[in-house]
């Protein structure tokens, strides 16, 4: 065991204890949030923006600002109900399963931020020589190159080639060019690798 498979650890299991204490409908209503104020946040863009340009200029700018606003707001409303609503989930019956299935969330979370730092790191230093010994060392690597290869053949096949990551073709990644399967995943060879 390296100390990447220590820093790995420490992702999963930062990220399972926030969602065991936030909760599931905590956790995915924030998401949610997120992405609802994103979506406002552009969709008002166009009509704030002329509305912000005599006041800051270049013109792009006042768009980004405008987009900001939008979202800054729409973000913090929508962070309040989502507090009060899984404020009464927790004080529930429910609580229990809530904070359960928290943690399954937050593992499942923390595992793909694990795959997405493999694949930036395949896309921006595809020379895996130049890759330090601890992570080409570690436990971790053939789990994090299996999910890697899943989660790119899910992918719509046009955006694939950008992210530089062929199945089979990184270190630690499943033999044969082949993308795993799911079930692949929890099941030789991936854990034999370890």
């Amino acid at each position: 065991m390296t100390w990447v498979d220590g820093a790995v650890l420490a992702v999963l299991a930062v990220s399972a204890l926030l969602a065991f204490l936030r909760g599931f409908v905590s956790e995915v209503l924030g998401i949610g949030a997120w992405v609802g104020a994103a979506l406002a946040g552009l969709a008002a863009r166009p009509s704030l923006q002329p509305r912000l340009e005599p006041y800051i200029d270049p013109p792009w700018l006042a768009g980004v600002v405008a987009g900001a606003i939008v979202f800054l707001v729409v973000l913090v409303v929508l962070k309040v109900i989502i507090s009060v609503v899984a404020g009464l989930v927790q004080d529930s019956v429910l609580g229990g399963p809530d904070r359960a299935l928290g943690l399954v969330f937050g593992i499942a979370r923390g595992a793909l931020l694990v795959v997405v730092a493999y694949i930036a790191a395949v896309h921006f230093i595809p020379a895996t020589e130049r890759w330090p010994e601890a992570v080409l060392q570690s436990r971790s690597l053939p789990l994090a190159a299996d999910g890697a290869s899943w989660l790119v053949a899910q992918l719509p096949p046009d955006i694939r080639p950008q992210l530089g990551l062929p199945p089979g073709s990184a270190p630690g990644a499943p033999p044969g060019g082949q993308a795993p399967s799911a079930d692949d995943l929890f099941r030789p060879p991936a854990r034999n690798r370890l």
